[in-house]
């Protein structure tokens, strides 16, 4: 471990928080469920997988298993490299502050409400997470803060500091890290605002020219040019000074004063995506002040924040700081901060000209976020049916409308009841959905055949959810056992395991689908967290389109990632949603 690294630990142990029960393994030698990944089940291929299995030693790996699994799990970082992070971090909008803050103000609110939820994480006073009476999995709350992805060897992982004690501060593509004190002890709220106020003049009076570099933009470029731009950035002296200095930073707080977003749905496309070398995007969480006093947070997947915990944090962050006095009442003689320090860098402009070519192949100018009034939790609960799932079936009538075909929709799905686990996707598109989306899509319709219809495309997706969580997928122990391989012995499970995949493949046993269909993902809604998602970005792993979904009580949010290929406009998607969601109303509703 580096000096002042506080765990290698994926998921920390908290000793306030009860461990949930790990989660179950499938059956030894049941090779069922790679057939999601695309295995054509028989005899031979199941064959040829089995003696891969074998020879690697992946059988007895597996045998152990019952005895090592949270090791695995706490340890194994399946998300890696994950370093596009446009595509893969998540932003959320953050209520506007009651009162009328300067951006100023808002920021240091928020640092205070950030120091205090990482003291309440700590010391487990944090409500826990809860689903009926069962406490989930608290061990990610820990990854919002001092925690940051780095490229160590060539080889990208996560790095989690000691130090609280620092923040860092981006303003006009220049970085500072700024002394703050300790939890117990540190700066007052009107020290930080002076100290952001200060910074604030620098900016706006020497403002950073056109020929020097920020470093931002790089942590936003694509995996292999991130490699090959850090490689290069850690030949220097005065790179690695600053690169450390970001490495011990409790959070990262973008000041994007000269703009001011008019909506929640603009605040989010120009904190997620519009002003790049502004960001740090290393970091675990990016809160982005604007200069109206709008705010975002920005939450990095691949530093194991999962959507619910990321909108719990974000919520609060923000209700905390709508309760932070921005006066300061003390009666002490008031004393300003240490020195902030301006890091300096040495950059090839060649990289930069990379990660901008990196960003123009995934952007996205068109309008991402969208309301869906008149329609939400209300319409459906007070039919008998589940709003989430109607979605869903809703989602795949404008699917199969606007494709001319019976796509596959995959669902994330929240497994923190169990220790050390955080995600999997389900896929919801069943044979009941379909039969369902011929029949309404279709000539000619009764009421009641459509109604009986629905609920059994309804039950359906609890059934596949269901399965999808019964236990741990055998893809997920796969990888688990080639990430716990090290040198010679990984070259030779990957060799194996390579030369098992090609031969499948040729004998046509094996489809792997390079890009998901359509994914969704509907986190947890806090009214604190209008807006979630990755507006303006296309994704390169996805063939139709992603989206965030949030269902409110008489309306549905959505943000939607169209593909790097799909051509239909973000407007026209939803417009034919809500017409699929008003059919289903009617159904639902008894109209015939």
């Amino acid at each position: 471990m580096f000096e002042n690294e506080r765990t290698r630990d994926l998921y920390e142990e908290i000793p306030s928080y009860p461990k949930p029960p790990l989660v179950p393994l499938p059956e030894p030698g049941n090779l069922d469920s790679l057939g999601r990944e695309g295995l054509k089940p028989g005899i031979v291929s199941h064959g040829i997988v089995r003696a891969a299995m074998f020879a690697t030693g992946f059988n007895t790996f597996q045998r152990q298993l019952p005895h090592t699994l949270e090791n695995h799990l706490r340890g194994t970082n399946l998300r890696l490299p994950g370093l596009f992070a446009p595509v893969i971090s998540a932003t959320l909008v953050l209520e506007d502050d009651p009162r009328d803050l300067s951006p100023v103000e808002r920021a240091a609110t928020l640092v205070f409400a950030a120091r205090s939820l990482y003291q309440d994480i700590s010391s487990g006073e944090l409500e826990a997470d809860r689903y009926r009476d069962q406490i989930l999995e608290m061990g990610l709350y820990p990854n919002l803060f001092s925690t940051s992805l780095i490229l160590d060897g060539g080889r990208a992982r996560l790095f989690k500091s000691t130090d609280v004690s620092r923040i860092t501060v981006v303003i006009a593509r220049r970085f500072y890290s700024l002394p703050v004190g300790n939890l117990e002890s540190g700066a007052t709220i009107q020290q930080l605002q002076e100290a952001l106020s200060e910074l604030g003049l620098v900016a706006r009076k020497n403002r950073l020219k056109a020929d020097r570099l920020s470093p931002g933009i790089l942590t936003c470029a694509t995996n292999k040019t991130q490699r090959e731009a850090f490689r290069q950035l850690q030949e220097s002296e005065i790179n690695v000074k600053s690169l450390s200095a970001l490495r011990h930073s409790f959070l990262t707080l973008c000041l994007d004063l000269d703009s001011y977003p008019s909506s929640h749905a603009d605040a989010a496309f120009v904190a997620h995506s519009g002003n790049p070398a502004n960001r740090w995007y290393h970091s675990s969480l990016q809160l982005v002040v604007f200069g109206n006093a709008k705010a975002c947070a920005i939450c990095s997947f691949t530093a194991y924040l999962d959507g619910n915990t990321m909108m719990k944090a974000a919520s609060e962050i923000q209700k905390r700081a709508a309760g932070c006095s921005v006066e300061d009442g003390a009666a002490h003689t008031f004393v300003s901060l240490p020195a902030m320090t301006e890091l300096d860098w040495e950059i090839d402009e060649n990289l930069v000209e990379r990660a901008q070519r990196d960003l123009r192949s995934i952007h996205d100018n068109q309008q991402a976020t969208f309301e869906i009034q008149g329609i939400g939790t209300e319409t459906f609960t007070a039919h008998g049916v589940k709003p989430v799932p109607v979605f869903i079936v809703a989602l795949q009538m404008a699917a199969e409308r606007l494709t001319g075909e019976m796509v596959k929709i995959e669902q994330f799905l929240t497994m923190s009841k169990y220790r050390c686990m955080s995600l999997v996707t389900g896929v919801v598109t069943t044979p009941e959905m379909m039969r369902f989306v011929d029949y309404v899509n279709g000539d000619s319709e009764e009421h009641e055949r459509a109604l009986a219809l629905l609920r059994e495309a309804i039950d359906s997706q609890a059934r596949a959810c269901r399965d999808a969580r019964r236990h741990l997928p055998l893809a997920s122990i796969l990888s688990l056992f080639a990430r716990s391989r090290r040198g010679a012995q990984r070259f030779y499970v990957v060799s194996v395991a390579a030369m098992a995949v090609v031969l499948l493949r040729v004998l046509g046993f094996f489809k792997p689908a390079l890009q998901r269909e359509i994914t969704v993902s509907h986190p947890a809604v806090y009214p604190e967290v209008p807006v979630v998602g990755r507006p303006g970005v296309r994704l390169p792993y996805a063939k139709y389109f992603g989206l965030h979904y949030q269902i409110m009580r008489d309306q549905i949010v959505i943000t939607m990632m169209p593909g790097v290929d799909w051509l239909i406009p973000n407007a026209e998607v939803v417009a034919v949603l809500r017409e699929s969601l008003e059919r289903i109303q009617e159904i639902v509703g008894g109209e015939e």
